[in-house]
């Protein structure tokens, strides 16, 4: 008797190989965690993962190299599995290795932007990472699929040769309750994330901050990672710097009662913004969003319904638009933040993560 679909996956057996997870901190390892803790209940899972160190910075080189070894091992002399499942484009051996000893199992790379942005990147590392991707252009068999996390990272990953790319969104975690807004919305506009140049926090406090009301304050969470950028936060008056926040109730807070979360980034020419899970965040949380409209954000934002997206690098109109919602009343906020997390809940969650990666594990490759 033939199996039907949701019983069949029940049988695949996945091999999932990451080299992004906790304590290490970013929007790799939430994937990581997130979709294996889905895929556990649809299919014959098994997870080979190797720990962030405690700080929350990623493992060492070292670390990486013998993870890697461990992993080709494993692969080339364990069980056989229908699908291997490796993490991002930087692990990338790991797919003819699995081609050479696995030829029946269909193999796939998720990539998230960073690792294949990091090509655009001056100086000598992008410059032999540019040549490592080249290299797996040429090297990884025909089969290989490559899950990208917006429409952006997949021309990027197709720019530089991959031809077999899908588009899967990632998912946020939400509270069960729809709830509305804080009645205790307080005049600070909040920014979480790294203090780097691509991520904005520095020309809104420089070009924005300025043409709004004397009383709003720009919050700023996340550690310092550019110089620049933590001059121009740090010599602000204006400018209110928390550092890093990891208690996650207090950081919904935050968000909850901010005037608005922005997710500034600006255009450099270089790196680029694969998805911005900060933003899923914000709206997730109950936060009324502001963000860029470019890059992998778009993708990250249901424009009107989740958040408003802005054209990057123009002052005027987001000084305007913190002004227009400053002027919502409670009514007006509490109703855009319950349809925009209405939203958030149907069309980025993680079981449709899941589901739509279970789903593409199924269809045929393209042969080229």
């Amino acid at each position: 008797m033939a199996l039907l679909p949701h019983e069949e996956s029940k049988t695949k057996r996945v091999l999932f190989v990451t080299r992004k997870w906790p304590p290490a901190v970013g929007g790799m390892e939430t994937y990581s965690v997130e979709l294996v803790n889905e895929l556990a209940h649809l299919c014959d899972l098994t997870v080979r993962k190797l720990h962030g160190r405690r700080d929350g910075r990623p493992p060492s080189f070292v670390a990486l190299l013998h993870f890697t070894l461990l992993s080709t091992i494993a692969i080339a002399m364990g069980k056989r599995f229908d699908v291997i499942h490796v993490g991002d484009l930087v692990l990338w051996p790991l797919s003819v290795i699995a081609h050479i000893f696995q030829r029946s199992a269909r193999v796939v790379i998720a990539s998230h932007g960073t690792d294949i942005g990091f090509t655009r990147c001056k100086g000598t590392v992008p410059f032999i990472y540019r040549r490592y991707l080249a290299l797996a252009v040429r090297v990884c068999p025909r089969k290989l699929r490559v899950i990208a996390n917006s429409h952006y990272t997949a021309v990027c990953c197709r720019a530089v040769g991959f031809r077999d790319v899908v588009v899967i969104a990632p998912g946020v975690s939400a509270p069960a309750a729809v709830e509305g807004a804080s009645e205790a919305v307080e005049p600070y506009v909040l920014y979480v994330g790294r203090l780097a140049r691509r991520k904005g926090a520095g020309w809104f406090a420089q070009y924005v901050l300025p043409l709004l009301a004397s009383e709003i304050k720009l919050l700023v969470v996340g550690p310092p990672w550019d110089d620049s950028e933590w001059r121009a936060v740090s010599g602000n008056s204006r400018v209110e710097y928390r550092g890093a926040v990891t208690c996650r109730e207090e950081l919904r807070q935050l968000r909850r009662k901010a005037l608005a979360v922005i997710v500034p980034n600006v255009p450099t020419g270089l790196d680029f913004e694969g998805f911005g899970l900060t933003a899923l965040e914000a709206a997730a949380d109950g936060g009324v969003l502001l963000a860029s409209g470019i890059e992998g954000i778009v993708d990250a934002v249901v424009d009107g319904e989740t958040g408003f997206l802005l054209p990057a690098l123009d002052a005027r109109a987001w000084a305007s638009k913190v002004s227009e919602i400053s002027q919502w009343s409670l009514n007006e906020r509490t109703s855009f933040v319950r349809q925009s997390r209405r939203v958030i809940r149907t069309r980025y969650s993680w079981s449709r993560v899941a589901c739509e990666t279970l789903e593409y594990y199924r269809v045929p490759g393209r042969e080229l």
